[in-house]
């Protein structure tokens, strides 16, 4: 089963799986392909976590962007910038990429030796000969307008004569196919060395130095252990730092699991703003605590019991990133979240190769002294949580979600309508969702109106409606392997998300 943001996506991991590849291999060849049919939330300029459960091993591949070896406050942030999110875009703000590395490195660790010349098969072909872009990729080139009028090639590239696509027109990518094509030929270390290397930092630098000349080429995916917990019966296996959003994760449900969420009705008004406080205090309490784990101590095993809530506030979040969930027949699970940060990333697209790089540092804090600080050598925190949960001690279900701030919320919700009220996957992800961010309770359309009406009579502060099935409550994708071994996947209805089985 493979279950992907976009049917190409998702039909490219299929048939490997078809073909007799694992989930590793399918993934690796619906992540290529999800670079290309939504190059505004993904590819090969950016980086992710990939979890990764096989036997009675479950391992997390960290291949989120580092900043370079000359960031600082002065390189990063301009003379006169005065505004807390610069630098949204350019060079500047674009750390290190490490998903090419990060897909090598699985492929090498678990892969039965599939050739990149299959793997990247229908990528290939998705850039060379065009795809037809879906709503979603017209809506979210609406949102960040502006980022694409700001770099000519981005805009020649996604744009039609000056103006965004509209749905069902097509794009063609001619300089991502070559990479790919080149991937296929020399494997993914031609991203990081070479003429395609060179390239890369040299957009990065055109305008002055921001990446050292060896830094590209330095980088390292690492590999992690999961944060680990148990609640209401079940094993949580997820990521840890510099991701809060496991330890979100595991804050909301412990949580939840305290203060009796399973007693209460579902989506009344009492669990949703049990549910909304949660969030708000989980949100202050991770704040302080989560940084990169190499650069600072973090005591993993203490995200898997309560913390205490502090006054800090998250930045605010938006509906980037994807993610894709696949399960072989043989028990194998991948479950693996990708980002180029914000949609369409830095706006920065290397010359001639098509690569659209990250925008990762606007996830930093301005201001030296703090876990997610601008400084040399760092992973920013993040919020991905690719995710897998067990049930006597086999795996149960598996799911991830994009979202920035969006993503633990969402997940921990869908988690809850399962053990909590006791939810199949499909019920569980399409149910409605709340959020709690910039002082502001959010609702999504399909909750009960009485419930939403009661909450807006009973909550002190802000309340914002949205429509029913919203991209801005994540994209939700998994999949669970019933008892009998049958393999069901979930997409979510509030992206172009597809389940493809074999």
């Amino acid at each position: 089963m493979v279950v992907a943001a976009h049917p190409l996506a998702a039909e490219a991991g299929r048939e490997v799986l078809a073909e007799g590849g694992n989930a590793v291999e399918a993934a690796v060849a619906a992540c290529l392909a999800l670079g290309v049919v939504e190059p505004f939330a993904s590819g090969l300029g950016g980086g992710g976590y990939m979890l990764v459960h096989q036997g009675n091993q479950t391992e997390i591949l960290d291949f989120r962007g580092v900043t370079s070896s000359l960031a600082s406050e002065d390189v990063v942030y301009p003379k006169g910038a005065t505004l807390p999110w610069q630098p949204k875009v350019g060079p500047s703000s674009a750390t290190i990429p490490g998903q090419g590395r990060a897909l090598d490195l699985a492929l090498r660790r678990y892969g039965r030796g599939l050739p990149l010349s299959r793997l990247t098969r229908r990528a290939i072909e998705a850039a060379e000969n065009g795809f037809n872009v879906s709503e979603v990729f017209t809506y979210v080139s609406g949102l960040f307008e502006g980022t694409l009028r700001a770099f000519p090639d981005a805009a020649r590239t996604y744009f039609i004569n000056g103006h965004r696509r509209k749905p069902g027109d097509r794009l063609v990518q001619p300089d991502l196919a070559r990479t790919l094509r080149r991937i296929a030929q020399e494997g993914f270390e031609a991203l990081y060395t070479g003429e395609i290397g060179r390239a890369i930092v040299a957009t990065i630098n055109s305008s002055g130095p921001v990446w050292g000349e060896q830094d590209l080429e330095r980088y390292e995916v690492k590999i992690r252990r999961p944060l680990l917990l148990a609640v209401a019966g079940a094993e949580i296996a997820t990521t840890g730092p510099p991701s809060r959003g496991g330890a979100g994760i595991a804050q909301a449900l412990l949580r939840w699991e305290t203060n009796g969420l399973r007693s209460m009705a579902h989506h009344s008004s009492e669990a949703i703003i049990a549910m909304t406080e949660t969030f708000r205090d989980v949100f202050s309490a991770l704040e302080p605590v989560i940084g990169d784990p190499d650069v600072f101590s973090i005591d993993v095993g203490a995200l898997g019991a309560p913390l205490a809530a502090s006054d800090s506030t998250p930045k605010a979040g938006s509906a980037s990133t994807t993610h894709l969930t696949v399960v072989d027949r043989n028990g194998m699970v991948v479950a693996l979240s990708t980002t180029i940060g914000h949609f369409w990333g830095s706006g920065v697209i290397v010359p001639g190769w098509g690569i659209l790089l990250n925008d990762d540092i606007s996830d930093m804090e301005r201001g030296p002294g703090k876990r997610n600080s601008v400084g040399s050598w760092r992973r920013s925190v993040s919020n991905m949580a690719p995710t897998l949960v067990f049930r006597a001690g086999r795996p149960w279900f598996t799911l991830g979600s994009p979202g920035s701030l969006r993503i633990f919320p969402a997940l921990s919700q869908v988690i809850a309508n399962v053990l909590f009220h006791g939810m199949d996957l499909e019920g569980a992800v399409a149910a409605g969702r709340v959020h709690w961010e910039d002082e502001t309770l959010w609702l999504e359309g399909h909750i009960d109106l009485g419930a939403r009406l009661k909450v807006r009579e009973t909550w002190r502060g802000k309340v914002v409606e949205r429509r029913a099935k919203d991209l801005f409550f994540g994209g939700v994708h998994a999949a669970a392997i019933e008892p009998d071994g049958t393999i069901v996947g979930v997409a979510d209805p509030r992206r172009d998300g597809v389940a493809a089985g074999v």
